[in-house]
Formats: structure tokens, sequence, C-alpha cells
């Protein structure tokens, strides 16, 4: 709840940057203005903010505070997502969870990556099948770490705490990398 009050008040803040207390004065206005000089008067408003604007941004032509990120910054997609969320439609709402969702297994896919790779390099008679082609010497991809068959399976083991739809999307990554 926190997170969706910082976010509208970011907008207002936008939103209070490119307008004048007269054009909010006309906003207070306009639900006691009779109903058909609304529109013209919602058209006039709009009018005057993009006036103003397009002389504000003349007048002062550096990067608005606060509104960009720095190239060093990587930025947060899922927050974006969320971000967006707010001013979306169900259908749109829709979309962005399902990226955020494939964000979340890229990244959790990521980890898994670093973490098999660090294992190795703890344990280097373990096989399994590494996340991107199969390192083993012989090519043998269901050698265990002891090397026995009836062993510990490490990439067995990671495969096990993905869930379907991250073991699908680690299928297909790996998959792509293989062809």
């Amino acid at each position: 709840m926190a997170n969706n009050h910082e976010e509208a008040a970011n907008v207002m803040a936008f939103d209070a940057l490119y307008t004048t207390n007269q054009i909010q004065k006309l906003k207070v206005l306009l639900p006691y203005i009779e109903p058909p000089m609304q529109k013209n008067l919602a058209v006039y408003i709009k009018y005057m903010e993009l006036q103003y604007t397009m002389h504000y941004v003349r007048k002062h032509p550096f990067q608005i505070s606060g509104c960009s990120i720095s190239t060093e910054q990587k930025p947060d997609l899922q927050s974006l997502c969320l971000q967006l969320s707010l001013y979306s439609t169900p259908e749109e709402i829709k979309q962005l969870e399902q990226l955020r969702n494939m964000l979340q297994t890229m990244e959790t896919f990521q980890e898994m990556s670093q973490t098999f790779s660090a294992l190795q390099e703890i344990f280097p008679d373990m096989s399994g099948t590494p996340p991107f082609g199969n390192n083993s010497p012989d090519g043998n991809a269901n050698e265990t770490v002891d090397g026995g068959k009836n062993g510990f399976n490490m990439m067995d083991m990671l495969m096990n705490m993905l869930t379907p739809e991250q073991r699908e999307m680690y299928e297909m990554f790996q998959q792509q990398n293989i062809e």
C-alpha cells in the first residue's frame, strides 16, 4: 500500500512540475461547471498545460531532476511493471504480471547458473548437465559426484528446486544454447 502511495506521489510531483496554480484552480472548478461546458473547460485546461509545459521546457532545457536513472544503475524492470500496472487495464496488468514472472524466472535461472558454477569449482568431479552444455571430460551427464551411478547428482538436486514454470524456462534456455 505504501508503495502505491509513493508511485502516486511520483505522478503528482511530475504533474505539479508542469502546471500552475491557475490551472489547478480550474481543475477544482471543473465539477461545478454546467455539464455542457465541462468538455470545453477540460480541453482549455489541457491546452493551458501544454502551453505551460512547452514554455517551461524551453526555459529549463536541462534534465528533470529525479526523473531518470543513472547510466551505472541497472533498471529494476519488475518494479517498473508494478508501477505501470497502477495505470493499466486488467488485460495489460495480466501481461505485465507475465513479464514480471518471466523476469523472475530468468533471475532465478541466472542465480542457479552461478550457484552451479560455484559448486563445480568446489567439487571439480561433480557432473550433471551444466546450465550451458556438458563440461564433463567423458561427456557422461549421469555421472555422480562420487563417480558411482547411485550417488548424489547435483544437477538433479538443483532441478528439483525449480517450479514447473522455471524448469520449463530453464529447458528452453538450454535448448537455445545447444543450437
